[in-house]
């Protein structure tokens, strides 16, 4: 074996390893940033633990789930608008029940019990 071809087949070798390492590294972080999604969707931990911040929200006909997961992202009430639409999209009780008016909502509360006040849930059960 010349040289060249020797360096030809280090160089090669060299390629091949750090083309694994960068898909390794790639996957990983695809890995981690999907369980961390997870545990934020699943987890539903308030913005603050005690007391909080009330803010008053107004939801109108026009906004679908989405812009109200922005709205209350924009409002400091979730940290996450993905995460808030997942949860709204994967709960059985408030999926697309989200009802227009004006809310106050805190950073103190869930994303679940944002949702059970916006979709008026307590008062279908009072009724």
């Amino acid at each position: 074996m010349n040289v060249k071809q020797l360096l030809g087949a280090i160089v090669g070798m060299v390629v091949r390893i750090a083309l694994a390492a960068v898909i390794i590294m790639a996957v990983f972080k695809l890995a981690v940033g999907a369980y961390n999604f997870g545990y934020q969707v699943f987890a539903d931990i308030p913005m603050s633990e005690e007391g909080g911040w009330v803010v008053s929200v107004i939801i109108t006909e026009e906004q679908d789930s989405r812009d109200v997961a922005e709205l209350l992202e924009q409002r400091g009430l979730i940290a996450d608008a993905n995460v808030f639409y997942v949860q709204e999209q994967l709960s059985k009780a408030y999926k697309g029940k989200i009802q227009p008016g004006t809310y106050e909502l805190s950073t103190a509360m869930s994303a679940e019990e944002m949702l059970r006040i916006m979709c008026r849930a307590d008062e279908e059960t009072e009724e």
